[in-house]
């Protein structure tokens, strides 16, 4: 059965079962389940239903099952030769697909460990599929039904990253039982809109991409009234429902004499002189999900431009730091960005990200030192007036932790001493821990035992009262951005990989996570609060 399979697939792609020649929409139909070096993927799958649906449509199909490399390549090279005069392509691909950060590849059947280097022998570019069917804006649908479980080394991953889907393209993802259904039912009914059938897709089923609400796939039998339904048509209003310049600058390259060049010259017109539009047009197109905004925002941040917000939505506040960010590099791009200006901003981000840690290093080899130097005038010898003015200077130093073990004795020492009526007393303050508890103790015990210790704990108390609005902003940003336990555990990894130690790494911020944080900040010139606020994360993601 399988080697039948596989012969009608040639057959298909030779042309010898084909439907005539002239037909106006192709489609290609790849489906490998059976591997030789991967996972079999089990389950019903795909073919002839999918196909059948699409020839019942008026489509010239090339579809294969299960195929090797040299059959898949033959395949879609048959089905790209007879690309050109297609109104409309659907493209419906399944099996195992591997990823690196450039492109996806759908495997072949004989594919054997594939890694960056040999993947281009052993799967099909989706990239490659994605630009053939970008040549037919607005009327292309590359439906991708994927297994997550393939086999991948050597710089690829398991799975399909984000695409790069071109311009008027709709690429539908799904599970390949839903994608069948949605080909047989209502997606290739005439005059339905691709989002009219995306309305009713099984479970699981998603679209990105260009998504037509008002322009049909297909074209219905029973036209509107005084309204044309050719294939010219049809491509200008596809266009039109995209919207940008480049679009319609397709309608003239492909109808360089049709019906509507005037209009469509007058509409480009329009556009270009509306420069903000068109901005805010081709950035839409871009399709960018909630974390490419929010990896925008951090960039933003770590060049200086205030976004507002590490959200991944684009409010007032990140439009303006995206405007004032083109206007320091001469752009006139209205707030909105291109894909240039993307990568532009990323590599500028890079750039001061090494800087920024360069700049941090320096400053903690100076502060080290500076530290270093301080405890051995004052800590190393152990007295206790040392220790205390060693931690008043640096209290996050490198020798904190032996100061107030040193200290811990002395204490241990006076409580000894002192009488249990002041011993007594002493803990009852210690306990409540208020700048009021401390000054009752130090009216009542002025030379006291602990008197020291009370000051101590008076000076630091009455700092904290002092910065209180910036502790108390500074803990509403970390509730924000670090509330959730993930959060948490990757900035305690990051504080780790950093050296600074800040304890188990068990998502919770104890005393030694709220010290390295402070760490972190005090060297990154960020203000030393201890909380994880917005510029402390954007900083902390970003070092190295």
């Amino acid at each position: 059965m399988m080697l039948k399979l596989k012969q009608v697939a040639l057959a298909g792609a030779l042309g010898i079962l084909a439907m005539p020649v002239l037909a106006k929409d192709m489609a290609l139909v790849i489906g490998n389940r059976s591997y030789q070096d991967q996972p079999t993927i089990r389950g019903f799958y795909f073919t002839q239903d999918g196909v059948q649906a699409l020839k019942e449509a008026g489509f010239r199909v090339f579809a294969g099952e299960d195929l090797d490399s040299t059959e898949q390549f033959t395949l879609v090279s048959k089905f790209y030769d007879a690309l050109d005069p297609a109104d409309r392509v659907v493209v419906l691909l399944g099996g195992h697909f591997v990823s690196n950060d450039r492109d996806s590849w759908l495997l072949a059947s004989d594919a054997r460990n594939p890694d960056i280097f040999t993947v281009g022998q052993m799967g099909l570019s989706i990239g490659a599929i994605l630009d053939a069917a970008g040549q037919k804006p607005g009327g292309a649908i590359v439906m991708i039904g994927q297994s997550d479980s393939a086999k991948a080394r050597g710089g690829l991953k398991a799975g399909m990253d984000n695409l790069e889907i071109p311009q008027g393209v709709t690429v539908v993802k799904g599970p390949m039982t839903g994608l069948l259904q949605l080909l047989s039912g209502d997606l290739l009914k005439p005059g339905n809109s691709v989002a009219g059938a995306l309305a009713h897709a099984p479970r699981g089923v998603t679209a990105e991409g260009f998504v037509a609400k008002r322009i049909p796939f297909i074209s219905s039998s029973n036209p509107v009234p005084d309204q044309p339904q050719d294939a010219e048509y049809l491509y200008l209003e596809a266009v039109r429902e995209i919207g940008t310049v480049s679009a319609l600058e397709s309608y003239l390259k492909r109808y360089p004499n049709g019906r509507y060049v005037g209009d469509v010259r007058r509409e480009i017109r329009d556009l270009q002189a509306q420069p903000e539009l068109q901005a805010k047009a081709d950035e839409a197109n871009l399709k960018l999900t909630r974390e490419q905004r929010r990896q925008i925002q951090r960039n933003l941040s770590i060049l200086g431009f205030n976004p507002h917000g590490i959200d991944g939505v684009f409010g007032r506040g990140s439009r303006a730091a995206i405007g004032a960010w083109q206007k320091s590099r001469g752009i006139d791009g209205y707030g909105y960005l291109t894909g240039n200006q993307i990568s532009a901003l990323q590599a500028a981000a890079d750039v001061r990200s090494r800087e920024l840690e360069e700049e941090a290093r320096k400053r903690q080899e100076e502060q080290d030192r500076l530290d270093a130097s301080y405890w051995r005038r004052t800590g190393r010898d152990g007295t206790e007036d040392g220790l205390r003015a060693y931690l008043k200077r640096y209290p996050d130093g490198l020798y904190s932790d032996i100061a107030h073990q040193r200290l811990e004795r002395y204490d241990e020492e006076r409580r000894a001493e002192a009488a249990a009526a002041e011993r007594d007393y002493w803990d009852d303050v210690r306990a409540e821990g208020t700048v009021g508890a401390y000054k009752r103790y130090l009216r009542d015990y002025p030379r006291g035992v602990f008197a020291a210790d009370a000051k101590e704990k008076l000076a630091e108390l009455q700092g904290d009262t002092q910065n209180a609005e910036l502790i108390r902003r500074a803990k509403a940003d970390e509730a924000r951005v670090a509330g959730n336990g993930i959060v948490r555990l990757l900035v305690e990894q990051k504080l780790q990989e950093l050296g600074l130690k800040p304890g188990r790494i068990d998502g919770k911020f104890d005393d030694k996570t709220r010290r390295a944080v402070r760490k972190f900040q005090r060297t990154r010139k960020i203000p030393v609060t201890g909380y994880v606020t917005q510029q402390t994360i954007v900083r902390l993601l970003a070092a190295r």
